[in-house]
């Protein structure tokens, strides 16, 4: 299955769809929810708008966004760089990969402070909580969908192609 994915991916010259539906399909596939629904539940917000909460996650949502951004750029580069990957691409992928996980790391770190003024400690934590959850969800989905390097001509040879 994994290796079928790829194939549809290599030859559409894309990963899945663009990044920020990527997200939001992936979350309502798996929970069957939109994030903010998602959000609201969890944070049990159904008697309390709590505006200051929203207004700080907009901005949130916005900044994550970019960071995603560069994460399907990486993705996008490894599916296009697969057949021809050398050392030296390689290396690079692995250090932007490396490079966006930091930026995650440091962009939770800032935004669990905001969170907090607004929130509180606990309910702050609670939301990281989730959202960690979530963005965990989306990664393993993607992570699942490619290949390890080298995959593909391991099929290749176990499985070659019908003749004839």
């Amino acid at each position: 299955m994994r290796f079928v994915l790829l194939l549809l991916l290599l030859f559409s010259g894309n990963i899945l769809f663009a990044q920020e539906d990527s997200d939001l399909k992936t979350i309502q596939s798996v929970f069957g929810k939109e994030k903010k629904a998602l959000v609201t539940q969890y944070m049990d917000f159904r008697n309390n708008s709590n505006d200051p909460f929203w207004a700080l996650y907009d901005q949130y949502e916005a900044d994550r966004r970019s960071l995603s951004r560069e994460r399907l750029a990486i993705l996008q580069d490894y599916t296009r760089l697969y057949n021809t990957l050398d050392d030296e691409s390689a290396t690079s992928l692995a250090k932007r990969t490396l490079s966006n996980d930091l930026a995650y790391d440091k962009f939770y770190q800032k935004y669990f402070k905001r969170f907090s003024k607004v929130l509180g400690g606990k309910n702050a934590a609670k939301f990281m909580q989730l959202e960690l959850y979530l963005q965990n969800a989306i990664k393993s989905s993607i992570l699942n969908a490619i290949p390890f390097i080298g995959e593909l001509e391991k099929n290749r040879d176990a499985y070659p192609a019908p003749r004839g």
